[in-house]
């Protein structure tokens, strides 16, 4: 498929860009603690800008040295000293033939260092951020918004000495200026409270002031959230007013997007979540509006990206963790190398649960260099071997593509269909990234010719001319401990896409409320006329060790698409058209799915391997039990070292 749309060059106001993808600004934490640029700040945004989109913008970049800042690794345009920095930033992104644009910042409620002082419209806090840091705002005197106006201001003007193309204002996602723009937020009973066009005022000073210290014809954006998805918050009708009145200021361009954090899954939208959440609302501000539209929110493939910039939708796409995932995105679709392109799965474990959750840098659950640009090729080994590798899943596939790349011999072993415990999400809506991710993962294998034996994988086998092994044969699904007899049909969690049409209309129970029953529940919601039932033993779902936000929303998501939770249910035996719980009670069901997890992988085979004299590594599930994250990166790094 050509995206010709999409590669098209596009205008925002006296700025063209050689194509309507914007690199949205993710951050990265990668700044030095003082807000200046570092060295892998400057490699991450040379990264994104070869690979190719028209206008990569730089992460939110706080704007005083009073409350600005909202997290640790932040860059600053704070003062004199950040702007030498963020012109070799700006610098090295242009030299790309990408244009580079910055989003300035003030985080309010939303500041995750831990310390006062913590300024926002009003008293309301966050409660998540209340209860972590013992932190609640300070409501900003009129002195103190004049002082942020004027900080903002200042700070665009860095940004233009700096040598960037477009400077934004971050207005969305529940920081400083949405905290004043929603009734939720602003109790405020001053001329920055109140009515819809009071607490619109200090975004439209903020512009003027940013408009009186650039060129008239230097672009200005603002990013809006066309609703922050909170009851009693900000409606789409006053964003609509709020974009018009932004035009009329100057403003050259509105990035739109939604959510914030105490919505999360608006605002980093999760794998359960639907693609392109925002779209009815930034079209309504298309419509309203004379100046360009970027659309924003898990655009996360060319395929949905063309359509909206080919049907008018928007403007331009603008691209976050899609291109985390791969920066080289634009350019792989660009020249028709859709399938390459390393897909995205809306998991936000290694971006947000092990990367800027744990105060470190910004991660990626399939990108194991991300925030390492260039630090950890895969390079081309000193001496090729032959190399065998155990298992056709996740961490196999990954293997088996990085050890093909480092010059050696692959062959390998799976008696199945590619793609192991990734197969389960074909054919399921909600795990649509995931599916995109095995078919990338197959493909690689595929394109590069590696040689794929369907047999089992056993010592004498993996002995046989092979310099070295790499066991990547998973981890076996954890047993159920009681007896099972008759009817109903028992199934285990990957079973589920198989036998769609068995299970319609039926009652099928899911015996387990960690991630994998959870995950299993909405899959069986989808298919039509099915009444899920959850059981779990423990007094809550998800009590292992989830991604957060999974632990946060995807109980509300099982909610909505009508499964039952049952808690403190602990299944003792599976009967005909029954399961009974401990006590007695029987749960009627015409098919149970047992979602136990899975058990420590065995270790005999790898045994067997080491008295053989066969240097051998275990990766994935099979050196220990984890998520898509771990099985990628222990197979990428595993690989590169051989």
């Amino acid at each position: 498929m050509a995206f010709d749309a999409l590669f098209t060059p596009g205008t925002i106001g006296s700025l063209t860009t050689r194509n309507r993808i914007v690199k949205s600004p993710n951050t990265t934490a990668t700044c030095n603690p003082d807000g200046t640029v570092s060295q892998r700040t400057v490699n991450h945004y040379r990264a994104l800008g070869e690979g190719g989109p028209g206008l990569v913008m730089v992460e939110y970049t706080y704007v005083d040295d009073d409350a600005s800042k909202s997290i640790h690794g932040q860059p600053g345009a704070s003062n004199q000293n950040h702007v030498a920095g963020l012109g070799w930033l700006a610098d090295e992104i242009r030299a790309t033939g990408a244009r580079a644009g910055l989003q300035l910042v003030h985080c309010g409620r939303q500041r995750f260092l831990g310390t006062a002082p913590m300024k926002s419209a009003s008293r309301s806090s966050w409660d998540v951020a209340e209860m972590s840091f013992g932190v609640t705002p300070e409501p900003m005197t009129p002195d103190e918004i004049a002082g942020v106006v004027r900080s903002f201001g200042e700070a665009a003007g860095r940004v233009y000495a700096a040598g960037f193309d477009l400077v934004e204002i971050h207005a969305g996602h529940g920081y400083m200026i949405t905290n004043f723009l929603s009734p939720f937020t602003n109790d405020r009973t001053d001329a920055y409270g109140g009515s819809a066009e009071n607490r619109a005022r200090i975004l439209l000073e903020i512009v003027d002031s940013v408009r009186a210290n650039v060129p008239a014809d230097f672009p200005v954006s603002v990013r809006v959230s066309v609703s922050d998805y909170e009851p009693g918050g900000i409606t789409i009708d006053e964003t609509v007013e709020l974009c018009r009145r932004l035009e009329e200021h100057g403003v050259t361009v509105i990035h739109a997007s939604g959510g914030h954090h105490a919505r999360m899954e608006y605002e980093v939208s999760g794998w359960f979540m639907e693609r392109q959440p925002h779209r009815w609302g930034w079209e309504k501000i298309k419509a309203a509006v004379t100046v360009p539209v970027i659309g924003s929110g898990s655009l996360v493939t060319p395929e949905v990206a063309e359509d909206v910039v080919s049907s008018g939708s928007a403007d331009f796409v603008s691209l976050g963790r899609a291109m985390i995932a791969d920066p080289a995105w634009a350019e792989k679709a660009r020249t028709g190398r859709r399938l390459e392109i390393v897909p995205c799965i809306r998991c936000n474990d290694g971006c947000l649960h092990r990367g800027l959750d744990l105060k470190r840098s910004t991660g990626c659950t399939v990108n194991p260099q991300m925030g390492e640009e260039g630090r950890f090729p895969v390079g081309t080994a000193a001496t090729p071997l032959r190399v065998a590798v155990a298992g056709g899943g996740p961490a196999g596939l990954r293997a088996a593509a990085a050890l093909h790349d480092r010059g050696h011999t692959v062959v390998l072993f799976e008696p199945g269909e590619l793609g192991g415990a990734l197969n389960h999400a074909v054919g399921s809506t909600v795990k649509q990234d995931l599916a995109g991710l095995r078919e990338h993962l197959v493909h690689e294998v595929e394109r590069r010719g590696i040689e794929v034996r369907r047999e089992a994988a056993d010592a004498a086998a993996l002995a046989d001319g092979f310099q070295q092994v790499v066991l990547a044969t998973g981890a076996p699904q954890r047993t159920f401990g009681g007896p099972v007899s008759g009817v109903p049909p028992v199934l285990g969690p990957g079973e589920i896409s198989a036998r769609r049409e068995e299970l319609a209309g039926r009652r099928v129970v899911v015996v387990g409320g960690g991630f994998q029953g959870c995950e299993s529940s909405l899959r069986l919601a989808e298919i039509p006329g099915t009444e899920v039932t959850v059981l779990e033993a423990a007094g809550a779902l998800m009590r292992g060790d989830e991604v957060k936000y999974d632990v946060f929303s995807l109980p509300g998501r099982m909610a909505e698409a009508g499964v039952t939770v049952r808690t403190d249910a602990e299944v003792v035996a599976v009967a005909e058209k029954q399961v009974e719980l401990a006590g007695g009670e029987l749960v009627d069901a015409d098919a149970v799915v047992l979602a136990l997890g899975r058990e420590a992988a065995p270790t005999t085979l790898k045994d067997d391997l080491g008295r053989a004299g066969v240097p051998v590594v275990a990766v994935g599930s099979a050196q220990k039990h984890g998520r898509v994250y771990d099985a990628l990166h222990s197979a990428y790094f595993a690989a590169r070292l051989i």
